[in-house]
């Protein structure tokens, strides 16, 4: 067979399947030919690489349905393979200069489908993966600081807290000028939720003595000094099987881990049990509070 006929085949089963998870095994057996050789052909023949320009197509075919129809933003994240509404805004913004709400309230002509370069890691075998996941753990210390919040009225996790505000929160956090930290998820603890607010909810941490502009829609909660028990995979394949594989295995293994064994305790009203984006490339991150056993 041509290599011109194969990259044709190849180029059609990813238009044809580009609102699944697409797996470099998949395509390859859609062809009848190895990983290496279909990867190989495809950087070869077009100067791409072959996860590089799934991506950039699924980019293209969200700003599309941005511009032409009124779905949630978080919907077309999700229809287009991408696994949170983070994700997809940090993707969507980094390729084309400007974030998915605001794409879609100006509409600007932008670039479509262009060669972008998009670090990725793909991961080894994922049956091998799971089962040898390894998960670090350590103790942190944060100093008192104050918390940048978006609380929703009755969300418990992420989608439900999407449903509720369907805003970008997200967008108004990584506005935060030296933030401490990068955004989060959160779960409240019970003295630090006031009545008729959410669980779950996301925010951003700053300095004790921060002065700067608070983001429209977002309160100050002052959050005193204590100590985490971070929980980190290793990297792992980015996709949404994978990663809800991954975010089973980081629960168990949380709800089973004894900290006394090192001298610590559970705190859970000390301050907000904690989780970063999940990013394939760097690995699963959650924190839960802790402090030390009096002796």
């Amino acid at each position: 067979m041509y290599r011109e006929e194969l990259l044709s085949q190849i180029k059609d089963y990813i238009a044809h399947h580009l609102n699944e998870e697409i797996t470099l095994k998949k395509l390859s057996d859609s062809i009848c030919y190895s990983e290496e050789h279909c990867s190989r052909l495809f950087k070869e023949m077009t100067g791409m690489k072959l996860f590089d320009y799934i991506r950039h197509y699924r980019l293209s075919m969200t700003a599309r349905a941005l511009r032409e129809s009124e779905e949630k933003i978080l919907n077309v994240a999700l229809s287009a393979g991408f696994n949170s509404h983070e994700g997809f805004t940090r993707a969507f913004s980094s390729h084309f200069g400007i974030s998915p709400k605001r794409f879609r309230k100006e509409k600007p002509e932008i670039a479509q489908f262009s060669p972008y370069r998009v670090r990725l890691i793909r991961g080894v075998n994922e049956e091998k993966e799971m089962s040898e996941l390894v998960i670090f753990t350590q103790v942190i210390e944060k100093p008192a600081r104050k918390l940048l919040l978006a609380r929703g009225k009755k969300a418990t996790e992420y989608f439900e807290y999407c449903e509720e505000l369907d805003c970008d929160i997200w967008g108004r956090l990584l506005k935060v000028e030296n933030a401490l930290d990068e955004p989060m998820g959160m779960w409240m603890p019970h003295n630090m939720r006031p009545p008729g607010t959410s669980l779950y909810t996301q925010g951003v941490e700053v300095s004790q003595d921060y002065k700067g502009p608070i983001p429209e829609g977002l309160e100050v909660l002052e959050l005193p000094g204590c100590k985490y028990m971070v929980f980190h995979s290793q990297p792992y394949s980015e996709n949404m099987e994978t990663l809800a594989r991954v975010a089973e295995q980081m629960k168990k293994a949380m709800e089973t881990y004894d900290p006394e064994i090192y001298g610590f305790k559970w705190a859970p009203e000390d301050a907000p049990r904690f989780q970063f984006i999940p990013l394939g490339e760097r690995g699963y991150i959650e924190g839960l509070p802790v402090k030390l056993i009096e002796q």
